[in-house]
């Protein structure tokens, strides 16, 4: 019976002592360590694992550590909570997506507009047919943070809720004039095409044109007029396309007709009489007072590039030697100058006669006055 309990007690002071185990075996998300503390895993924090991380993202704002030294990442960028059963952040009113990263459109753009990156906007909401810069860029620390949304065609307001409503020219003032368009094409019997971008922000793109030489001008004049006649919505179905031997191009951003080439200063004609009849054409585009394409009009795109890839509409062969350039003109030489002289008429909403109902895009025009875009003097007043 001795021997017996001395050979347990042998075999208890062999065996090696006991640890205390981890909180909650680090709930699967972890290993325990020594001193009893869980390692977790990537994305779980806590004493016991059992807690997710939220996504982080740029902070919207930190304390900066040096000059212009900010925007560290932050979980769910410092404006959001962290849900931590769902590893979610709940962001605050306004902000949205993976870690409240970016901020959200109003109105989810009110189904009329795309929500878009500010580094978006920049670039796509200018172009020189629409009185912006090519090329435009934005690259800080919030270009994929800061949103704002691009209307439709027809819409406008920060959230795209309010309808646009006709534009027109007062029937009210006088002594002003059409704007005038010169398409100035050099190459020989090409195709190409137009595009039209309304005040609206529309864009209309013509069928394929064919730009003849020199000596059928008229012809092509004659084409260009019929395919922007043709435009969808009779968007210009009053504008007119006549032949002309010069132009003098005009720039709004000058005080005076600015020179091309030659000289500053000088007014240099478009001339094909003296750059050679055989390739040259200048086709003169008149837009008429009506509702939409009174007052300055952005001017139209030309293009005579090659546009014969599958699924390319309109499809033209282009010529790769050909150019055309379009600018606002001053006319000259054989052509009438009536008008050039004079300020462009208004292109003003409601033709400033009426007030424009955003919710319905229709005009309610002043006593007196008539139109869609109260651009007609029904009465004395």
């Amino acid at each position: 019976m001795r021997k017996w309990w001395l050979w347990a007690m042998a075999m208890t002071l062999l065996v090696a002592p006991v640890f205390g185990a981890c909180p909650n075996k680090c709930s699967g998300h972890g290993r325990c360590g020594i001193n009893d503390v869980c390692d977790c895993m990537q994305n779980w924090v806590g004493g016991d694992c059992s807690l997710r991380l939220c996504p982080f993202a740029r902070a919207w704002q930190d304390t900066a550590e040096g000059i212009d030294d900010a925007h560290y990442y932050q979980e769910c960028a410092n404006r959001g909570a962290c849900d931590r059963e769902k590893g979610i952040c709940d962001c605050d009113a306004g902000f949205t997506g993976s870690g409240c990263r970016r901020m959200a459109c109003p109105d989810d753009c009110s189904g009329h507009g795309t929500c878009e990156f500010i580094e978006d906007l920049a670039q796509n909401s200018f172009d020189k047919h629409i009185g912006g810069a090519i090329g435009r860029t934005y690259s800080l620390w919030d270009q994929e943070k800061i949103m704002g949304c691009k209307c439709d065609a027809g819409y406008k307001g920060h959230n795209c809720a309010k309808r646009m409503c006709p534009k027109g020219d007062d029937s009210l003032t006088s002594n002003q004039g059409e704007m005038v368009q010169a398409i100035y094409v050099v190459g020989v019997s090409m195709f190409g095409y137009l595009t039209y971008f309304d005040p609206y922000g529309n864009a209309f793109t013509t069928d394929a044109i064919s730009f003849d030489t020199y000596a059928n001008v008229a012809t092509t004049c004659s084409n260009i007029q019929t395919a922007l006649r043709r435009l969808p919505n009779n968007v210009l179905n009053t504008v007119t396309v006549t032949s002309a031997d010069s132009f003098i191009p005009f720039t709004r951003d000058a005080p005076v007709f600015k020179a091309t080439t030659g000289t500053t200063g000088a007014l240099k004609v478009k001339d094909v009489t003296t750059a050679g009849t055989a390739d040259h054409a200048i086709c003169i585009v008149k837009f008429r007072l009506e509702p939409g394409t009174t007052g300055y009009q952005h001017l139209l795109g030309c293009n005579v590039n090659a546009h014969n890839a599958i699924g390319q509409q309109p499809q033209t062969a282009g010529l790769a030697a050909g150019t055309c350039e379009v600018y606002e003109a001053h006319l000259s030489g054989t052509v009438s100058l009536t008008g050039q002289s004079l300020p462009l008429s208004e292109l003003t909403e409601c033709a400033g006669r009426g007030l424009c109902d955003y919710s319905t895009g229709i005009c309610k025009c002043y006593s007196g006055h008539m139109g869609i875009a109260c651009e007609k003097q029904e009465a004395l007043v």
